[in-house]
């Protein structure tokens, strides 16, 4: 039987039996793959290490039946210090269920991968940069090269850039000012056919931020900060958008919030 080479994010886990796992693991190479770990719960497992959730492993794998089963692995990174703190335990599980919902089976997703690392590494090691700041940042930059980008360029109607209020017009993921949303608002009002409307107020510093938070290269796209009284406003905004998107929350986000 053939064997193939990956490495992967391990983004959950579900105990079966007294030894086993079903891991859900994102890799560049296959997307998102299920994986069978026969006994890996066993303290004499040599996959144990490697298996463990938040785990970037390499793995050797034979597929049989639908699932891929461990011929042989090796861990690269644990991320050992998210489990010292249990706010980052409930964020980065929180992120991960984020990237288990956008990750397509059999389909890579280099981008995906290399975000949902960034971001776990910056959670564990305390890089600059608050949890709420990191996870507003991520829920937007993975909705953005998921196929969610919204136009934070102008407004999507009149095209003014700058000078006037603008606000984010969620489900159409694009920029109104004012004099526009008056328009669009009285347009939609007419035509209404029980389609949600969620126009988010936005400040010139929460835009900046957005503008940058899909802009920016990956390994720096955590590198900016907000005031205390404009943070709440983009943590609010990016959850919003994420989460009308994909049509339904996370139990992980509500145990999130239940910590803080």
């Amino acid at each position: 039987m053939d064997q193939l080479h990956v490495r992967g994010l391990v983004v959950r886990e579900n105990q079966l039996g007294e030894y086993d796992k079903l891991l859900t693991v994102i890799t560049e190479e296959l997307g998102r793959i299920t994986v069978s770990g026969k006994g890996v719960r066993s303290l004499k497992s040599k996959h144990m290490p490697a298996t463990q959730l938040f785990c970037y492993s390499d793995f050797v794998l034979r597929q049989s039946h639908g699932y891929y089963y461990i011929s042989d692995s090796a861990l690269i990174e644990s991320f050992f210090h998210l489990r010292m703190d249990l706010n980052k335990l409930a964020l980065a599980s929180y992120l991960c269920d984020i990237a288990a919902e956008f990750a397509v089976e059999g389909v890579g997703d280099e981008e995906l991968l290399r975000l949902t690392l960034n971001t776990l590494y910056a959670i564990s090691e305390d890089r600059p940069g608050s949890l709420e700041l990191v996870k507003a940042a991520y829920e937007l930059r993975s909705a953005a090269i998921e196929g969610y980008l919204p136009n934070l360029d102008e407004c999507g109607v009149c095209g003014v850039r700058e000078g006037k209020p603008l606000r984010l017009d969620i489900m159409n993921g694009r920029l109104l000012c004012e004099d526009c949303l008056r328009t669009v608002r009285r347009t939609a009002d007419a035509d209404d056919e029980g389609t949600a409307h969620i126009y988010l107020r936005l400040t010139p510093a929460v835009l900046e931020a957005m503008r940058y938070a899909v802009s920016a290269p990956v390994g720096r796209y955590l590198s900016f900060s907000l005031s205390g009284d404009e943070m709440p406003l983009f943590a609010s905004v990016c959850e919003k958008y994420l989460l009308n998107h994909i049509e339904h929350g996370f139990y992980t986000l509500e145990f999130y919030k239940s910590l803080l």
